[in-house]
């Protein structure tokens, strides 16, 4: 028995416009492939191996971030060496200077030099690089240093006075100095004075900064210093020798005492200027070693760039046969949507 079933020209119209949604839908797929490169769907198109292109990623993610890192770490190497090379050179000039004269003479022409230099000393070790301290050590927030002829009165300058006037009973520059002894004058610099430029007194009295220096990590492996602090020995004894040279008098005492300050000084000078040649060198392998984690790393991350690549990446040929296959498709559909709307039982019958 033969049946019959119901068709309109409603259901004829609509039926190419069922798949015109679906083939748009493919079609902005297929360009965004095109333009980007990698598929649009990277989870649908590798299934499991989505876990593996995931963490190729995150490796990748984690190279860049140590690279910046590195970065912030060498920009504040190079200000701290910069720093560094001026103070060391304000250091051995001093010494220089002081060496080419004759001992009676050394005071009074050092005495200038070394008070504009402590103040330079102290500028450079306030020296900051993206807002940090660099020489601040773990309290980079703020300069470690305070400039000692400052108004109101530093707490160093207020500190070195009181130990002077307590040792001789009367205040730097004054009259009486010229009646102490070389011998006298030597036994404050060497104890009273000295014990200002200890490392418990330094910290608070002069210095802010913290005896732990920073530690970064540059690779995956690797961790290295990459700051330097205020409070290192070399500091403290440059400070104090142009203390001893401009900040109690020498000016005041006979020349067998200014002699045997300026010995001291020179002295002074001497290990400071050794003390930090050792801090440039230690600073400089940390410069080397990062430049060399940054090779690896670049290294690296070229060879997960290629892996992604492998992974993610669509082939342009065969993702613009798409695009041409699904154009051809829609524009069919176009036209036969049109050609069935044209019909017409009034048109027929006619």
């Amino acid at each position: 028995m033969m049946t019959t079933g119901y068709i309109s020209s409603i259901t004829l119209w609509n039926a190419p416009r069922n798949g015109v949604g679906r083939l748009q839908t493919e079609l902005a797929t297929a360009n965004r492939e095109i333009s980007t490169g990698r598929y649009a769907d990277i989870g649908a198109t590798l299934g499991g191996g989505v876990v593996e292109a995931f963490g190729l990623r995150r490796q990748s993610a984690t190279l860049s971030a140590l690279t910046q890192s590195n970065a912030a770490a060498l920009h504040r190497l190079d200000t701290s060496q910069a720093a560094l090379k001026e103070i060391q050179s304000s250091a051995d000039t001093t010494l220089k200077e002081m060496a080419s004269l004759p001992s009676d003479k050394r005071a009074a022409a050092v005495a200038e030099s070394a008070r504009s230099r402590l103040a330079a000393l102290t500028a450079a070790l306030n020296s900051s690089a993206n807002g940090q301290a660099v020489f601040g050590g773990t309290n980079s927030g703020a300069p470690p240093l305070t400039t000692y002829d400052s108004v109101p009165t530093s707490t160093a300058k207020t500190a070195v006075q009181k130990a002077f006037t307590d040792y001789f009973q009367f205040a730097p520059g004054a009259d009486a100095a010229a009646s102490i002894s070389a011998s006298s004058l030597k036994s404050f610099i060497e104890g009273p004075l000295a014990d200002l430029f200890t490392a418990s007194n330094w910290a608070g009295t002069w210095s802010g900064a913290s005896d732990r220096t920073i530690d970064s990590q540059i690779s995956l492996t690797e961790t290295v210093k990459t700051s330097a602090s205020a409070n290192g020995e070399p500091f403290r004894k440059l400070a104090m020798a142009y203390v001893v040279a401009s900040g109690i008098g020498l000016s005041s005492f006979s020349s067998e005492a200014q002699g045997a300050a300026t010995e001291k000084v020179m002295e002074l000078l001497s290990q400071a200027s050794g003390g930090l040649t050792t801090v440039q060198a230690d600073l400089g392998r940390s410069q080397s070693r990062i430049a060399d984690a940054n090779d690896r790393m670049t290294k690296q991350t070229n060879l997960l760039t290629g892996q992604i690549h492998d992974l993610e990446s669509v082939d342009p040929a065969e993702a613009k046969s798409r695009v041409d296959a699904i154009t051809t498709q829609l524009q069919m559909s176009y036209g036969l949507t049109a050609q069935l709307r044209s019909l017409s039982l009034i048109n027929f019958l006619s």
